[in-house]
């Protein structure tokens, strides 16, 4: 295996050539087979072409292959992955310039799609026509637009158009719902979640990814996602604020949505559509009941920092009310002989009575 070489490839380069901390190392192999790799100590994990773990470092090494579309979407792919295929012919497959760049083991870069000049002029470029086949790379663009929007990226035109091309194709529906999610949550750990959205609507692919969905973008919006310390899920819940809460539910099934994400959106849309500020105590009693609000306070948190921002009010206020019912001990209850549904009916009483109680700007004093 003398003649083989390593090269460091995509997203390390490229996140290495704009400052950022690299996190995750991509290698390609040319001159090599399977069985060599293997001899040396590689461990293959892929399935559909040979990736591998190193035997010390366990990052994944890729030899080198070329894609020929022959089927719909984005597993319609044959790979040729003999030793002779070139650095060069492995990037040409590759979606952006920007992510066709590699490095030698000297440190030398390989940029035959002049990538780093897109980096410099910030420009999301396709590398060849094969670009169009993949419909998964509607999302990355759409995903990678959102991860470095504080860069000042664009989508350059005739990218842009072909992205269309892909919307147009029906191509889109080949996506799993699995996938469409793993791109849109890659998007929502990003404090410019709405930029991936965004680009969906330029590229005409937000109908038949997200048919149910309701997108109406505001600066207000735009703002509450950008909060500090706010999570995946949080930021999905903001972002679908606008959405009907029957169409959330179908929208949110079909993704098949992590449960965090599915609970935290539903209950968010669901407050924006039922309730009001301010309210009666028993609303409010009937609401932090639903929620859970005493027994799980670390989610009822999270719920009140998403319902705060969107409802522009103090989190603390949020906390108040919470607080409040939670100081009413059921063990005073039980000891007056009260149990099961009287006690039930008693204990919610007792909240009732609390909330009305209180000064809360919350909390109307009259039904």
């Amino acid at each position: 295996m003398s003649d083989y070489q390593v090269y460091l490839v995509g997203g390390a380069v490229r996140d290495q050539l704009l400052g950022l901390t690299v996190k995750d190392h991509d290698w390609v192999v040319t001159g090599a087979t399977p069985e060599q790799l293997e001899t040396i100590g590689y461990q293959q994990v892929g399935k559909q072409f040979p990736v591998f773990l190193h035997p010390n470092s366990k990052e994944e090494y890729a030899l080198a292959r070329k894609e020929k579309k022959q089927g719909q979407g984005y597993t319609g792919f044959i790979c040729d992955f003999s030793p002779d295929i070139s650095l060069e012919e492995d990037l040409e497959r590759r979606d952006l310039t920007i992510n066709a760049i590699a490095q030698d083991k000297d440190g030398q870069l390989i940029d035959p799609f002049n990538g780093q000049q897109d980096l410099k002029d910030r420009l999301f470029r396709h590398v060849s026509e094969a670009f169009v086949e993949d419909p998964l790379r509607v999302l990355r663009v759409a995903r990678f637009a959102a991860r470095f929007a504080e860069f000042g990226f664009r989508i350059a035109p005739e990218t842009l158009r072909l992205m269309q091309t892909i919307s147009q194709s029906g191509e889109l529906s080949s996506l799993t719902p699995e996938r469409i999610w793993k791109e849109l949550e890659k998007a929502l750990l990003t404090t410019h979640a709405d930029v991936f959205f965004d680009v969906l609507v330029k590229a005409e692919a937000l109908p038949a990814l997200f048919p149910e969905w309701v997108w109406q973008p505001s600066q207000a919006l735009r703002s509450q996602l950008q909060q500090p310390d706010l999570s995946a899920a949080q930021r999905w819940a903001i972002l679908c604020q606008h959405t009907p809460l029957n169409a959330l539910e179908v929208l949110q099934k079909r993704l098949k949505c992590p449960n965090q994400f599915k609970g935290l959106a539903e209950q968010a849309r669901a407050f924006i559509e039922r309730q009001t500020i301010p309210m009666p105590a028993a609303h409010w009693e009937n609401w932090l009941t639903q929620v859970s609000a005493i027994k799980k306070p670390q989610p009822y948190q999270r719920l009140i920092e998403v319902l705060s921002l969107i409802t522009r009010t103090q989190q603390n206020l949020w906390l108040e009310l919470r607080n409040e019912i939670a100081q009413i001990n059921a063990a005073n209850l039980i000891k007056q002989g009260l149990s099961g549904a009287e006690l039930g009916t008693a204990l919610k009483a007792a909240r009732v009575l609390t909330l009305s109680e209180q000064s809360h700007p919350f909390v109307t004093h009259s039904d």
